[in-house]
């Protein structure tokens, strides 16, 4: 929004250059709020509490953000732009000139905050001395607490409600169990890319590429990129069979599936074609204010069947040997938040303190995710729904109403979210077509075939989620196993095991033990999906 206030100045002063000037108003006095402060960054009513306090020799008021907007930051656009800590970005940030000397940059940045007369930013074709440089504006350095929220918020998504059905295909006490290792093993493969990446600095991709060459590059980038893909078309079919159930209550007509994915396909091209996400920023943090109302509710609903059913208790299984399968790729598929662990990281003003907070985040989102799937499958037994929210009872007028109203703010939430989850995967997708392509610089034509392109992704996205429409717990599962364990469990300790080669003999076998892990899962998990497609297109 800022943004547009300064292209609003500059484009008046412009017009005002040659204009006759009738009114002379009196210079403002020194430290007061001008326009020429006011569009320099820092220059709104945190330059005034600066400056406020330094004139009555109190020390200045710690500010851990430099907008309003960058509060609520917590949920911003940062982790879609470095996801993996791929550079995402299609809006380059603006450049500024800069001494060439550190010790005098450093200094130039401190006074810059201080005076809040802003940095110095470059025009094309502006000149500058011998001794400055031009170089991207520096990013803001996440704290603790917004590196815990920032975590918090990439493991806690709208896919927890697949969870409840998750734990009858488990079982109740192994999926607990299952879900606690998983979360262990998380944690300790996470601090492995870590570890690697202070050694390699980059991307994900990036450490891959350095260890193993440019094709490990690619199958990472190839394995976001999936990961991506199938999160977006399992919403796909969140959002339609959702959207169904809830113009079926209110009187609406019975169609075909096919039209609830084309409204969703038909919804989703104009977002996916917009170039600057950071304009979609404020959406994250509706969807997420979505999702938490939702699960105060559901959890609420959970504990009140609870009660209703404390002395007929309904039977539940300790451990599903039929479909328990099913279970462990839904489980990865809830952990997967490794494309967030390197940016976090490499952004924090103390990255010592990483460790920490990604130990206290996983352990809460673990509790959490173990405690809903646990209540929803003991709340509503064996006849649990794929999704929680079809097991909302809806016989009164007030629980009918509660009902479609959780499920609209599910729908709001999916749909706002799909468009930002894709993203990494068309940029990476771009990428590559326009690299085998040899097209040269931005040109009309050229965003003309990238508006092709994505709009391609976004038909493969409703193609896809139409063949899984009625199978939906199996496709959640199948792209847990496929995409997102070797981004959790193989990739990481690969590129430890090769960064670290005079590591323990015990962190060697530990590395080799958790690969096979991955492996395992990959490939059982894969085939009990299969199967379970196969078996369930039979019928």
């Amino acid at each position: 929004m800022s943004n547009d206030v300064y292209k609003w100045h500059e484009k008046e002063a412009r017009q005002q250059v040659n204009r006759a000037q009738t009114y002379h108003a009196p210079q403002p006095s020194v430290g007061s709020a001008n326009i020429s402060h006011i569009k320099a960054p820092g220059g709104f009513r945190r330059h005034f509490l600066q400056h406020d306090a330094a004139a009555r020799g109190d020390p200045a008021p710690h500010i851990p953000t430099k907008s309003f907007i960058d509060f609520l930051g917590l949920f911003n656009m940062y982790e879609f732009e470095h996801f993996a800590g791929e550079n995402f970005r299609q809006t380059p940030r603006r450049s500024i000139v800069v001494p060439k000397d550190l010790e005098r940059r450093r200094k130039s940045f401190v006074e810059a905050e201080e005076t809040g007369e802003g940095l110095k930013y470059f025009r094309q074709g502006q000149e500058i001395e011998e001794d400055e440089t031009v170089i991207e504006e520096p990013e803001e350095q996440i704290s603790f607490s917004k590196a815990v929220g920032m975590l918090f918020k990439t493991f806690i998504a709208s896919g927890i409600l697949f969870l409840p059905n998750a734990f009858k295909n488990g079982g109740i006490l192994f999926s607990s169990l299952v879900m606690t290792l998983i979360a262990v093993l998380c944690l300790h493969s996470f601090l492995l890319l870590v570890k690697c990446r202070e050694l390699q600095p980059g991307s994900y991709g990036e450490i891959g590429g350095h260890l193993y060459g440019r094709w490990m590059r690619y199958i990472v980038l190839f394995a976001i990129a999936i990961s991506q893909f199938g999160f977006c078309c399992g919403y796909c079919i969140f959002f339609a069979q959702q959207f169904a159930i809830v113009v079926d209550s209110l009187g609406g007509a019975e169609l075909d599936k096919i039209v609830w994915i084309a409204i969703f396909f038909v919804i989703l091209v104009p977002f996916t074609l917009i170039r600057n996400i950071s304009k979609l920023g404020f959406s994250t943090l509706i969807a997420d204010l979505c999702i938490i109302v939702g699960l105060i509710y559901l959890y609420a609903y959970d504990i009140k069947q609870l009660v209703i059913h404390r002395d007929s208790p309904l039977p539940l299984q300790l451990f599903n040997s039929k479909d328990f399968g099913l279970f462990i790729g839904t489980a990865v598929f809830s952990y997967e938040g490794i494309g967030m662990v390197i940016p976090i990281c490499g952004s924090m003003k103390d990255p010592r303190q990483f460790p920490r907070a990604l130990t206290i985040v996983l352990t809460v989102v673990c509790v959490l995710l173990v405690s809903f799937g646990a209540l929803g499958y003991a709340a509503y037994g064996a006849n649990v729904q794929t999704i929680v929210l079809d097991d909302l009872p809806r016989e009164t007028g007030g629980e009918k109403a509660g009902k479609n109203a959780i499920q609209l703010l599910y729908i709001i939430a999916i749909f706002l979210t799909t468009p930002l989850m894709l993203f990494p995967c068309i940029r990476i997708i771009e990428h590559m077509v326009f690299r085998a392509a040899g097209t040269g610089p931005r040109t009309k034509a050229r965003l003309i075939k990238e508006n092709i392109v994505r709009i391609i992704i976004d038909f493969a996205v409703a193609a896809v989620a139409y063949a899984g429409y009625t199978k939906l717990d199996i496709f959640i599962s199948f792209v847990g196993s496929f995409a997102c364990a070797p981004l959790l469990f193989i990739f990481p300790p690969l590129f430890h095991f090769k960064a670290f080669p005079n590591q323990p003999i015990w962190r060697k076998v530990s590395d080799i033990v958790l690969i096979l892990f991955g492996f395992l899962v990959f490939f059982y998990t894969l085939v009990i999906t299969i199967q379970s497609f196969s078996n369930s297109s039979e019928h």
